[in-house]
């Protein structure tokens, strides 16, 4: 079933409570056959739904929908122009596909994505409602290499506005993570047990197109899990909700992220990577820790993080002296 067929019958849903297979019959305007293949391939999708007889379906939980009217006077006056959708393969893809037609500033959110896209080729996975999928086309009058550390910069964006919703423990890793810091109890001895890992919450990817000397376009990926994180993510993941201190909506945390977001960007045009160098080394989760490189062609380095350049390039101190790694090219393994 094409997912962008199954969320009207979502939305009939949203509540979390019971409706009756004749009352989501005639909403859908469907016959019940019809109305028993979609709620079966609800199933075939991932999603849980309920069905008890003679009560009749409902999710296991209320979905905490956006709304687009509610999204845009909330983002008044921040130059931003939001585009919502029920569902999109990708958004940063949908983007990149209207890049010359699009005006800076213009967002498109998924409620539900079905081939987001991390480093390396590796899906992002994300449940309907559960997260937030979005991304932000934005121009510069510099070329490609002016854009180096941005997505740095965007970490720090993105961390700084879930701070502002409650959640203080966010920490960035190198080159593009959003992580759930775990903070040790004072009596915990690591030689004992290990402490939990930082788990993943999310992550960025910028793809920029345009001139060595300009201009060019960035568009920006931000993948946030909210309310859950996917259960079948193969490392260590965690959600928002796991380390809020009050009630989150989607809708807060998107409109924060955005507004950090486009302020972060015009800082950026205006200073470079050097005005949130400081901010991303305070929030790194690794650094000073003994860390191993995987290199695109598989060879292995193994050193301490010791910080980024003025690039955001990470430095690793190894036995053989400091080496510089650029973005794009490795991913970090703990020790």
């Amino acid at each position: 079933m094409d997912p962008a067929a199954a969320f009207p019958l979502l939305r009939q849903l949203a509540d979390g409570r019971f409706r009756s297979g004749d009352a989501l019959a005639t909403a859908l305007g469907v016959s019940r056959s019809t109305l028993c293949q979609r709620l079966d391939a609800l199933a075939e999708l991932g999603i849980e739904c309920h069905r008890v007889r003679g009560r009749g379906c409902r999710l296991p939980q209320a979905l905490d929908l956006l709304d687009a009217d509610a999204l845009a006077a909330d983002l008044q006056g921040s130059g931003l122009h939001i585009d919502l959708v029920d569902h999109s393969r990708s958004t940063s893809a949908d983007l990149l596909a209207q890049a010359d037609t699009l005006h800076t500033g213009h967002v498109r959110s998924a409620e539900w994505q079905t081939a987001g896209r991390g480093r390396q080729g590796r899906r992002w996975l994300a449940q309907p409602a559960q997260g937030l999928t979005f991304s932000l086309l934005w121009r510069f009058d510099g070329g490609v290499q002016a854009l180096a550390g941005l997505s740095l910069a965007v970490a720090v964006a993105v961390a700084r506005a879930c701070r502002d919703c409650g959640v203080d423990a966010v920490r960035v890793k190198w080159p593009n993570d959003l992580l759930l810091h775990h903070s040790p109890h004072p009596d915990h001895d690591p030689q004992a047990q290990p402490h939990p890992p930082d788990r993943k919450l999310g992550g960025v990817l910028v793809d920029v197109q345009g001139d060595a000397l300009g201009p060019s376009v960035a568009v920006i990926g931000v993948g946030l899990n909210v309310h859950a994180a996917p259960a079948d993510a193969g490392q260590p993941v965690a959600a928002l909700a796991d380390g809020a201190t009050t009630p989150l909506t989607r809708h807060r945390v998107l409109v924060a992220a955005l507004r950090h977001l486009a302020a972060a960007i015009r800082s950026f045009e205006a200073n470079g990577f050097a005005a949130f160098r400081d901010d991303w080394q305070a929030l790194h989760a690794w650094h000073l820790r003994t860390v191993e490189v995987l290199h695109a062609d598989g060879a292995r380095t193994q050193g301490v993080a010791a910080g980024i350049d003025a690039d955001g390039a990470l430095l690793l101190e190894t036995p053989a002296g400091r080496q510089r790694i650029l973005s794009g090219d490795v991913s970090l393994r703990a020790r």
